[in-house]
């Protein structure tokens, strides 16, 4: 076992009032260089298994732990990027980035510095001093991830984060995340309900069914790791491979939300 892992144990949620657990006996383990892809299904329990990971909810049964100590709430050593940016609208993009230095006691010099480095490394340097009002959604979200990455976190939690962008940006969001998985060796916990983007981007891939929430299969896919080292992104989602997994996946989503219809009707 990685002595150094985020790691969920045993973990189930029941929220009050509900007829069944959000998620029922979960285990998980992220090591430190890890992107771990959480695919499910609205209500398989994904969001909340995020959530517990970032703390946000506490776990009815089981525990969570990073590096072996138990996390209780939220803090510092995990950063959380949501699907629809939380970006202060009343600071510019650099001051946006800043804020998690400011809130570190960083003075102003240093973190504007340390600001401009990250927007740099995610692309938009250019667009340091604009409003962040002003932006396309995929830049709002590349200004949400350096700022993720200006706090001193040791993991990234991800909440389906492209959701709401078109095809093209999209795409191009996940490989500016390979890249900056690579460049910043931060361990990543992603979620979404794209096969094709938990292919592509997961090293480890769990699987989620509800009915409770579940994880059901767990894959190695390996194509981030090709396409870092130079396979071109178009021809690594249309290998026979890769084709092969994505009706895989659909093909057994497919058969869990038929047998929980079944035991639900």
């Amino acid at each position: 076992m990685d002595d150094d892992a985020l790691r969920a144990w045993s973990v189930s949620v029941r929220y009050p009032g509900q007829p069944e657990p959000a998620l029922a006996d979960v285990s998980l383990s992220i090591g430190p260089q890890a992107l771990t892809v959480a695919l499910g299904p609205s209500g398989c329990g994904k969001t909340t298994l995020l959530n517990v990971l970032a703390g946000f909810v506490p776990p009815s049964q089981g525990r969570v732990t990073l590096a072996g100590a138990p996390i209780t709430g939220p803090g510092a050593d995990r950063a959380v990027v949501f699907q629809h940016d939380a970006l202060l609208p009343w600071l510019d993009v650099r001051d946006n980035v800043a804020f998690a230095l400011e809130l570190q006691g960083v003075g102003r010099r240093e973190r504007h510095a340390r600001a401009e480095a990250l927007l740099a490394e995610v692309g938009l340097a250019h667009a340091a001093r604009q409003p962040v009002w002003t932006l396309s959604g995929g830049m709002r979200q590349r200004v949400g991830i350096a700022r993720a990455l200006a706090s001193p976190s040791r993991a990234l939690l991800m909440d389906e984060p492209f959701g709401a962008l078109d095809a093209f940006t999209r795409e191009q969001m996940q490989t500016l995340l390979l890249e900056v998985w690579r460049h910043s060796g931060r361990r990543i916990f992603l979620i979404t309900h794209d096969i094709e983007e938990a292919l592509f981007l997961a090293t480890e891939l769990v699987l989620m069914s509800p009915g409770p929430g579940r994880i059901v299969e767990r894959i190695e896919p390996g194509f981030s790791r090709r396409w870092l080292a130079g396979e071109p992104v178009r021809a690594l989602k249309s290998d026979p491979a890769f084709i092969a997994l994505r009706e895989h996946l659909l093909d057994t989503l497919a058969r869990h939300r038929q047998a929980n219809d079944k035991e639900t009707a």
